[in-house]
């Protein structure tokens, strides 16, 4: 009979749980929204030193140089979508070429590099979108 007081003190704390699961951070947790011309430029930079990070074979600063890519831009890749769907795609096959090959060992440089400059070229036009 005692564990039937129980019930809906667990059933309601069990709620309260779940549903602040589904809830968004729009606080300091989540990363600002660049515009798309500050986003190019911001990943643009990451590249330079991307290609530098290689030439000194530096596998670690590789590594996170290919997260602060995808980082940057998943903050403006909405907007980059929205106004031309075939950028949008060629942003993305480089930058997952990158991605992979910055985690693997031994690195890549040529497919790296190769890929680097792809990306470059690319956003040198996203970041003329208006």
């Amino acid at each position: 009979m005692q564990t039937k007081k129980y019930i809906v003190p667990i059933v309601l704390a069990a709620s309260l749980t779940l549903s602040a699961c589904g809830t968004k951070d729009n606080g300091s947790g989540k990363a600002k929204e660049s515009t798309i011309a500050e986003g190019s430029k911001e990943m643009k930079q990451t590249l330079t030193d991307l290609k530098s990070q290689l030439k000194a074979n530096d596998a670690d600063k590789v590594k996170e140089s290919g997260e602060q890519l995808e980082k940057s831009w998943e903050t403006f890749e909405d907007g980059v979508k929205e106004k031309d769907a075939d950028l949008y795609e060629k942003v993305e096959t480089p930058l997952h070429t990158i991605e992979a090959g910055a985690k693997s060992k031994p690195l890549d440089a040529k497919t790296l590099t190769n890929a680097a400059d792809e990306l470059n070229n690319v956003l040198s036009k996203v970041e003329k979108l208006k």
